[in-house]
């Protein structure tokens, strides 16, 4: 596993001699800023009617933009009128769709409707049953933000605060573990995998959360004289 991830990093590694492995999987959190978020533990629906036009709104967490078209996708009835939507994930990843709606009266208002929720990592897809009578464009922001807006409320119910992490791989020579196993539990990182080579460099990967990893990297090249190669996934600016 380890040597999957440094091959993902684009890092050789030399033969091992022994091998200490958790079983636990790489975790990679899409987050586009340090902190910590909220986002519902689960899908919420409601069902609203406006002029005999039924509008159903569902939202979901989602971990990525492919995870959240995936949702759509699911969710999305073909036999509706329309089947509006929009998601984001961290700060500058979102997007939505009026999905044959005119301009800006459907996608639009439910992405207004996620920014105010308070919510991230969350998806909401708002489908429409015609019901025969025009409602205009400002009726049809009211309808779809509505909504979403009711959906997402409701998801808020069961919503978590969640805190970004990364995964980190240190390679450094043995002679520096003392300071680098200092470093990592001073900023409480978790050991996913170590693997010793032989020519002696140590490659230790680890979660930390990602608000500390830049913390982390400064501490443990003060513990090695600046010997430490330092390295994170998902690449984080």
């Amino acid at each position: 596993m380890l040597s999957s991830t440094l091959r993902a990093l684009g890092e050789t590694v030399a033969p091992a001699r022994r091998t200490l492995t958790s079983r636990r999987p790489v975790t990679a959190i899409n987050s586009a800023a340090p902190g910590v978020y909220r986002t519902p533990c689960e899908p919420a629906t409601v069902d609203t009617e406006v002029k005999k036009s039924r509008f159903v709104a569902t939202c979901a967490p989602c971990t990525s933009a492919d995870d959240a078209l995936a949702f759509v996708r699911a969710n999305a009835d073909l036999s509706a009128s329309h089947n509006c939507w929009a998601f984001r994930t961290g700060e500058s990843v979102y997007r939505f769709s009026d999905d044959g709606e005119p301009g800006g009266s459907a996608g639009q208002p439910i992405m207004n409707a996620v920014n105010a929720s308070g919510l991230d990592f969350v998806v909401c897809v708002v489908t429409r049953y015609y019901g025969g009578t025009q409602l205009g464009v400002g009726g049809l922001i009211r309808a779809y933000g509505g909504a979403a807006q009711l959906a997402l409320e409701k998801a808020a119910d069961t919503a978590v605060e969640v805190t970004p992490k990364v995964d980190v791989v240190i390679c450094v020579a043995s002679a520096y573990l003392g300071g680098v196993y200092l470093a990592l539990d001073e900023f409480k990182a978790i050991k996913i995998d170590e693997e010793y080579s032989d020519d002696g460099t140590v490659h230790i990967q680890v979660e930390v959360e990602l608000a500390s990893v830049n913390n982390l990297k400064n501490r443990v090249q003060n513990a090695t004289s600046g010997r430490a190669d330092f390295k994170w996934w998902p690449p984080v600016e």
